[in-house]
């Protein structure tokens, strides 16, 4: 493969929009409720995986991808993935959430001119050890489709897992 630039632009391009589309096919009163049963649907918010993928691709994946073009290796330490940070942007809405999501996305989507030059096999160290950029913007998009599938199964069972849940109650299985 020689045209790495146009298929990771691709990549990145779909994967984000099938991001967003997933946490839109949540109903709005779940967006910031703990799931019902943390078996299936874990134990976050679907907004902090939001807010989460979009930390992560800004203070982790873009600046990892700068290193092709001369910047430093990052550390990660402005990544503050934890309750407290979360509780601290819980408030904001969803919109701006996703907003955040779609900037970096974009500005990494941008980055790729940057490095139509650069050899993608090339290891050098990273927050991963020594890998290449394929792998780096490979992770990426992995990243973000293993949250919206997480946002992509709440949309479409949360509300089939409540009802379960309730069915247990009336029950008294549980």
């Amino acid at each position: 493969m020689t045209d790495w630039t146009n298929w990771f632009r691709h990549q990145l391009q779909a994967s984000g929009d099938a991001f967003l589309w997933a946490v839109r096919q949540i109903p709005p009163d779940y967006l910031l409720a703990l799931p019902p049963d943390p078996r299936y649907l874990g134990t976050w918010e679907p907004a902090r995986h939001v807010w989460h993928v979009a930390e992560y691709d800004r203070c982790i994946a873009l600046p990892s991808m700068r290193q092709w073009i001369g910047e430093a290796l990052p550390n990660g330490s402005n990544w503050q993935d934890t309750d407290q940070a979360w509780a601290a942007v819980r408030h904001q809405s969803l919109e701006e959430h996703c907003a955040a999501f779609h900037a970096v996305r974009q500005a990494q989507i941008v980055l790729l001119d940057e490095l139509v030059a650069v050899d993608w096999q090339a290891r050098r160290e990273t927050l991963w050890g020594e890998k290449p950029l394929a792998w780096v913007v490979t992770k990426t998009f992995q990243h973000t489709y293993e949250h919206g599938n997480t946002l992509m199964q709440m949309g479409l069972w949360w509300e089939h897992i409540e009802r379960a849940i309730a069915a247990k109650r009336a029950a008294g299985t549980v």
